[in-house]
């Protein structure tokens, strides 16, 4: 190529190195949180836009005169290239972020030192920040804490801080860990009188129902208790269809996120869904209680059971227990640790411990505990009888 042009290929070079380095500040890269975090108002959100602005038809008119100096005068080849060029621009502009995201890892340490050395504000509490509001990197274990002051945090009670760590841990939460099993299920066959469908409510506690047709596999819907309640309120029995009351129901996957779990639900204006497994299975279903439960701890109603309820002293000293019961309350009732790891429940922990189904009479001992199995529902366990083995123990106490 002529040398004539030698000029104008470094200016045109120059000016989209300039872009592409502006697109990298903006877009939180490497270079952009070191000029941005040591001094704010180097470059600010407005004159950061007018300098790309104008590097960007810098470049545009640079390459234009490069085209028709060098290339072709045709006007239809210039636009064309123009074209090509503009297109060029953006997929620099869209490759800065892909390179950041790489490059984020690079610069972590970077933002630890600094944060420990009394470094720039942005980079505190282990967080790298662009300047725009926006973290990258951030490990899980820097997420554990709060992105708040010593001082702040230390003035919170346990409670608060409790749930604003569960509040992080809900994109770490798979709906299968807070889903209301198959088995414990409330449901109502679609062919059901509303009469039944009622009582089912009532005895249940609950003011939605999933419907279902043949098996729980095969889910209709859900219908509401004021849909149940306006159609029998008409003539006090009801000709009308279950079927009819049905309304559609949400179906989500047992992997599915906690947090996008909860936010759409509030974008459907719906209290319920259905989750099932890959196999399109029912494999439970979740409300917007559970998920708040994960938050702000266990809420009861005036139909909720207390854990009290679920443990009954027997006038032999032994406690009648839920196979539900977690194994932290039993732990708490008896002064002892259970060995469950891989289960939550006092019933699940018979079931891995026997290594079977378990039948009604089944005895399993621990080092401490003394554990019968009283009654089953199916292959499900119901009752169980624990007292304390040793011999001393303190009595153990609701």
């Amino acid at each position: 190529m002529d040398t004539d042009y030698l000029p104008q290929i470094i200016v045109f070079i120059v000016f989209v190195l300039l872009f592409s380095y502006l697109s990298m500040i903006r877009s939180g890269g490497s270079a952009g949180p070191t000029v941005r975090d040591e001094n704010p108002s180097v470059l600010s959100d407005s004159l950061l836009f007018w300098l790309k602005a104008a590097c960007f038809f810098a470049v545009v008119l640079s390459g234009v005169a490069l085209i028709q100096s060098a290339v072709t005068t045709d006007w239809w080849l210039v636009a064309f290239m123009a074209a090509g060029l503009l297109a060029g621009l953006f997929l620099i502009d869209r490759a800065a972020d892909v390179v950041d995201k790489r490059l984020s890892a690079l610069s972590r340490p970077w933002n630890k030192t600094a944060s420990a050395n009394g470094g720039s504000p942005s980079a505190a509490n282990g967080h790298a920040s662009n300047g725009n509001g926006n973290d990258h990197g951030l490990s899980e274990d820097e997420l554990e804490e709060p992105a708040i002051t010593e001082e702040e945090l230390t003035s919170l009670d346990d409670r608060d801080r409790e749930m604003l760590r569960s509040i992080i841990r809900l994109d770490a939460t798979t709906v299968r860990e807070v889903m209301v099993p198959r088995l414990d299920m409330a449901a109502v066959e679609a062919d059901s009188p509303l009469e039944v469908v009622a009582e089912t409510m009532v005895s249940r506690g609950h003011s939605r129902l999933p419907v279902y047709e043949e098996t729980i596999d095969k889910i209709l819907g859900i219908v509401h208790a004021r849909d149940v309640m306006g159609s029998l309120a008409k003539s006090g029995k009801s000709q009308d269809s279950l079927r009819t009351l049905v309304r559609e129901a949400f179906i989500i996957p047992e992997g599915k996120r906690v947090d996008d779990l909860l936010e759409e639900l509030q974008e459907r204006r719906t209290q319920i869904a259905i989750v099932v497994d890959e196999y399109g299975g029912t494999e439970g279903l979740v409300t917007m209680e559970d998920l708040l439960e994960e938050i702000v701890g266990e809420i009861e109603d005036e139909f909720s059971r207390s854990r009290d309820a679920q443990v009954i002293r027997q006038p032999d000293g032994t406690m009648l227990v839920d196979a539900g019961v977690t194994t932290e309350h039993v732990e708490e009732l008896f002064g002892t640790t259970i060995d469950s790891t891989e289960v939550d429940t006092v019933g699940g922990y018979v079931y891995h411990s026997l290594g079977r189904i378990p039948q009604t009479g089944d005895i399993l001992e621990t080092d401490h505990l003394h554990i019968e199995v009283v009654s089953m529902l199916g292959r499900r366990l119901r009752k169980l009888r624990i007292h304390r083995i040793d011999q001393g123990a303190a009595e153990p106490s609701l």
